[in-house]
């Protein structure tokens, strides 16, 4: 499957969404988890967990994970409020358009991969731009859906900007 979910999601013009085959329960109400960074990737990918959520009667959980620094050291408590305020103005762009919307905002903290994996373990699907804001400029899939596409249990949908 790999061989081909991988340069299909890199590619494609529209949004891809790939189910994996492991059986699974989605929580009841259902929530669609949407990854959200600073990047024009998470912006269309806000905009389309809010559809989705729309379409299924679902509310969005919006998750921006934050990562300790490795080395050195930094105000944890600054960082997180600074996260929570650039997830917020992210959601906020977009959420005029989706005022119907149930939107819960969460920062966590841990990889991108393991936060929104688990943030979505019975999720309907989990929604990430196909690119972030880090990375090389050649690529065209990110680090994060790449690992999500592999590690995640439901649904994943990755959005090109």
């Amino acid at each position: 499957m790999a061989s081909t979910v991988v340069p299909v999601s890199a590619h494609a013009a529209c949004p891809v969404v790939v189910v994996p085959e492991a059986d699974r329960t989605v929580e009841d109400p259902p929530f669609v988890v949407v990854g959200v960074d600073d990047s024009e990737s998470a912006d269309a990918a806000v905009d389309y967990a809010c559809g989705a959520a729309v379409r299924f009667g679902a509310s969005v959980r919006a998750v921006w994970a934050w990562q300790r620094p490795r080395f050195g050291f930094c105000d944890e408590e600054a960082a997180r409020e600074a996260c929570e305020r650039h997830l917020y103005a992210a959601t906020e762009r977009r959420s005029g358009a989706w005022a119907d919307v149930s939107l819960r905002r969460e920062v966590l903290t841990g990889h991108p991969v393991d936060v929104l994996a688990g943030a979505a373990e019975h999720a309907l699907a989990l929604v990430v731009g196909r690119r972030g804001r880090e990375g090389f400029a050649g690529m065209r899939l990110g680090s994060v859906p790449h690992g999500l596409l592999h590690r995640a249990l439901c649904p994943v949908v990755t959005v090109p900007a």
